[in-house]
This record gives structure tokens, C-alpha cells and sequence, in this order.
């Protein structure tokens, strides 16, 4: 581990002790090996604090062997779970068994116990996601319980959550459990806010190693300029009077030929980009502007009725930033620029 990185961790470490703190990413991103390896900096720097694993999805063992097969040398002493117990599921000392991952009440219960006797630990949920398949309103209360046993005995929370899988008002709800949010993009790129500071940097992953370094700022001016691309003359229309309180000037394209002359020419500061068009759809579009030098580091949030995971998944795949689901609500689409622009270093003026 080089110094910049060592740098980096320590002042993550430094930033979100005692906050709770949600990993935000698309679901092809590095985002697990990069959770494991914060926690190894914790386990090998912090010799005072324990981490509580709840294992949503991931066992017990499963987390140990992750961490040996990243590469993260760990002291597992201080390490307590919470799994799910199957039949013929090998039982140890250090593992509190729940009957599924909807036995809140027994789940909450051990929780606020172990922080009671381990004060100032911090409880892993490992995937937020698995949470979220249930009501809604039960995982609420469920999370704001173990929030305040937590917070009581000085401890915190972190946990994992994959984008644009959820319904958009379930992922701003999940979000909104979480003090900070750290957002991870599938091109190695990190970005969080806390209190009044932003932090910026990129990560490499090479031969199981991760690497951090400093991120310089992009964005400089006070008004964006976007480009709507959507072969459909109403839909730009629309998008604009949703963002017409917004300082940003708007290009528009209606295919694919004219969206990639047009950002070429103009080398708009974000697209939004339909993904079925006739002659070239929203893909071949991203494949194009992903091989040019001028482009290829333009933020992409595609927008489109076609709301399949593998849809998704295909877009973040080619290197897009977000993706915004048709029908939009006009909400969604000012926080989800403002969420893409502000990783770019975009501060809005006034």
C-alpha cells in the first residue's frame, strides 16, 4: 500500500467515525473488494473497536473467505455475526443465528445487547438491497431502532446498497437512513460529502491490490450545458421545463448520428440519452463517444421506458453514470444530474 493510499484510508477513518455510512454503486463496480479492504485498514488500525457482521447475503464463513480470498489479512477475534440458520449449517462462538433475514426482532434485540457490552463498534448490514424486498415501512422502523441502540453506546453503521435496482423512491429512502453516502462509479471514480467537505478520488485494482489517489476537480462554471438526445420532439421539451429553474443551457439531438456530431462539436457537460431510437440506439451511442479522446469522459444518464435489470446493467457495463426510468418524475431527474455532476466537481453557484 503506497503512501497516498494510506493517506486516503486515514482520513476516511478520521471523516466517518461515529457516522453511519451507505456505499452507494452500480452493481458491476468494485464496490464489495472495496468495502473488505476498508474494513482490513479498521481491523489493523483501530485495535480498539469490533465489527458486528450482519450477514444479509453473504454467511459467516462466506465474509471470512472473503476477506482471504481479496487478500485482507484480518485478526477475526474481533469480528461477532448475526447469519441465518440452515439446516446443517455448522454453528460457532462468535455467530448469533437468526431463523431468516426478516427476524427483525431478534436481529434488533442481539444487536443493541453485543453494542451494550462492545461500545463504540461498528455494525456491517451487508447489502441493503435484501432489506429493501420487504415493506418498506418495517425495514424503517427496523433500521431507526438499531440506529439509536448503535448511537447510544457510540458506535456506527455501514452498509452496501446497488443502484438504479431499487424503485428510484425506495433508493432515496435508503438513502436517507445514512449520514454520508459515498458514491462509487463503475469508471474507479469516488465521491462524498461530509459535513462541508467533498472528497474526490479515483481507485485502481491491480493484481488484487487497490490503489487510491486524489481526484482533481472538473467542472469550473456556473451554468452546464446538456445535451437531450430522444427521438421522441416532446420528451426534450418536457425534460427542459422540468429543469427550467436550473442553471443549465440545453442542446438537442433526436437520433444517434446527431447526438454524436453534436457532442463532438459542442462537448456538452452531461447527456441525457434514450436508449431506443431507430437508427442507432442509446449503446451504440455510449460505444461511439467511449472511444473518442474529446468524449469519452462526458457523464452519461441514460433515460428510458426499458426498466429490466439486464437493461441496466448493460448501460453501466459501456460506462454510464446513472439511469433514470420512464415514466420520470421531475425530482428524480434534477437530483440525479445534480448527484452525477457534483462526483464531477460541479458546485452550483448561489
Amino acid at each position: 500500500m503506497n503512501d497516498q493510499t494510506q493517506e486516503i484510508l486515514s482520513t476516511m477513518r478520521a471523516e466517518l467515525s461515529g457516522k453511519n455510512t451507505l456505499f452507494l454503486a452500480p452493481v458491476d463496480s468494485f464496490i464489495e473488494r472495496l468495502v473488505y479492504f476498508y474494513l482490513s485498514d479498521i481491523l489493523k488500525e483501530e485495535s480498539e473497536r469490533t465489527i458486528v457482521w450482519l450477514c444479509l447475503s453473504a454467511s459467516r464463513d462466506k465474509v471470512l473467505n472473503r476477506f482471504e480470498d481479496f487478500g485482507f489479512a484480518i485478526n477475526k477475534d474481533r469480528m461477532l455475526f448475526i447469519d441465518i440458520d440452515v439446516p446443517g449449517k455448522q454453528h460457532h462462538p462468535d455467530t448469533f443465528y437468526c431463523s431468516s433475514v426478516a427476524d427483525y426482532t431478534k436481529m434488533a434485540s442481539h444487536i443493541s445487547n453485543v453494542f451494550q457490552n462492545h461500545p463504540r463498534s461498528l455494525l456491517i448490514i451487508d447489502n441493503m438491497n435484501v432489506l429493501a424486498s420487504d415493506t418498506m415501512q418495517v425495514v424503517e422502523n427496523f433500521v431507526k431502532f438499531i440506529e439509536k441502540k448503535v448511537a447510544e453506546n457510540n458506535g456506527s453503521i455501514l452498509s452496501m446498497l446497488s443502484r438504479s435496482i431499487l424503485p428510484p423512491e425506495t433508493e432515496v429512502l435508503i438513502t436517507s437512513f445514512f449520514d454520508v453516502v459515498i458514491e462509487i462509479t463503475n469508471v474507479g471514480e469516488i465521491h462524498t460529502e461530509i459535513g462541508l467537505k467533498d472528497f474526490d478520488f479515483r481507485y485502481s485494482v491491480e493484481d488484487g491490490s487497490i490503489e487510491f489517489e486524489p481526484m482533481q476537480k472538473k467542472i469550473k462554471r456556473d451554468r452546464l450545458k446538456i445535451l437531450i438526445v430522444d427521438d421522441e420532439p416532446d420528451i426534450p421539451e418536457l425534460l427542459k421545463l422540468s429543469l427550467i429553474s436550473e442553471p443549465y443551457d440545453f442542446l438537442v439531438a433526436h437520433n444517434g448520428e446527431e447526438a454524436i456530431e453534436l457532442t463532438l462539436r459542442e462537448l456538452p457537460d452531461l447527456i441525457l440519452l434514450d436508449i431506443m431510437m431507430p437508427d442507432m440506439d442509446g449503446y451504440e451511442v455510449v460505444e461511439h463517444l467511449k472511444k473518442s479522446k474529446s468524449a469519452s469522459d462526458i457523464p452519461v444518464i441514460m433515460i428510458s421506458a426499458k426498466t429490466a435489470v439486464e437493461d441496466k446493467v448493460k448501460g453501466m457495463e459501456l460506462g454510464i453514470d446513472d439511469y433514470i426510468s420512464k415514466p420520470f418524475d421531475k425530482r428524480e431527474v434534477k437530483a440525479r444530474i445534480k448527484m452525477v455532476m457534483r462526483r464531477l466537481g460541479w458546485v452550483e453557484e448561489g
